[in-house]
């Protein structure tokens, strides 16, 4: 019995190791050269953002810095994208970023010297792009692609650059919320009232339909009454989808709810949002709203 125990760990030891093996470590190699100077970043982080030009389709977007930014507050994020950009480590640093889209096709985006150099393996305003890229792996949890131009680009008002990259890496993204109602149910009833209300002229129903800090930035006290109404009429005015169109939401917890809203910012034109609403006291209430992208 002893004999047969002693084996079974030996076994159970050697799956350990051989399971361990198989996770693959995240890796960045090469490099960014924009004139005599370059850049070589030793961070890699990927995360799932939406498509800004198809966007309720994902994609992946890379990251590859000199420091590491913050894997979990960004991945965890209702806006990785925005998140990520502003991340102390890359604020006011140099990095390089890709987006990969499910056909295989990379972006990039470098930011070095103050500025940004776009280029795409794929069209940029119905031009062949420079880059030349392949990606081994392109799923929704792992990305590994070289990136890379076939000679170097001069840009058009600066030096000569290239770039000559590859990068592995897990992909972070948050775990979906519990689906509500297409119509947005109880927060998207309290959403289209706040629509309707900021045409109008009563502050106080703005107000009640407001997340308690949104609402505390139309009480100035310094401001007449009617002085803050017409900063919350103003202010809702760029903020708010016009003409909008609840298509989907989910609840991201228990009083925090995601709709996605379709607007039109202006003539034939059409946009998704995404609108964050607060359950505070038992009711729902407007806390903000971002653009995802364009729909076609």
């Amino acid at each position: 019995m002893n004999v047969y125990s002693k084996s079974r760990t030996v076994l159970a030891g050697c799956v350990l190791v051989s399971l361990s093996s198989m996770v693959q470590a995240d890796s960045v190699s090469g490099q960014f050269a924009l004139g005599d100077n370059t850049l070589k970043p030793t961070e890699v982080a990927a995360f799932r953002i939406r498509d800004q030009f198809n966007p309720r389709q994902f994609e992946t977007y890379v990251m590859l810095t000199t420091q590491p930014v913050n894997r979990e507050a960004i991945g965890k994020n209702t806006d990785p994208y925005t998140t990520a950009i502003n991340d102390d480590a890359v604020r006011d640093a140099d990095y390089l970023a890709f987006t990969i889209g499910s056909d295989g096709e990379v972006g990039m985006n470098a930011h070095v010297g103050g500025t940004q150099y776009i280029d795409s393996s794929g069209k940029i305003m119905g031009q062949k792009g420079s880059l030349v890229a392949s990606c081994s792996s392109n799923t929704t949890e792992r990305v590994s692609c070289s990136v890379q131009v076939a000679k170097p680009v001069k840009s058009m008002d600066g030096p000569t650059w290239s770039v000559d990259v590859n990068f592995d890496s897990a992909i972070l993204s948050r775990a979906p919320g519990k689906p509500i109602a297409k119509d947005g149910g109880d927060p998207g009833k309290a959403f289209l009232a706040l629509v309707a209300a900021a045409q109008g002229d009563d502050l106080a129903k703005i107000l009640a339909l407001l997340a308690p800090g949104e609402a505390e930035d139309y009480q100035r006290d310094y401001n007449t009454p009617e002085e803050n109404l017409k900063d919350a009429k103003t202010t809702l005015g760029f903020r708010l989808p016009k003409k909008p169109k609840i298509t989907s939401g989910e609840l991201l917890n228990d009083d925090t709810a995601q709709l996605e809203v379709e607007g039109v910012p202006y003539e034939d034109g059409k946009m998704l949002y995404l609108v964050e609403m607060l359950r505070t006291d038992g009711k729902w209430g407007f806390n903000s709203a971002s653009v995802a992208g364009m729909l076609r």
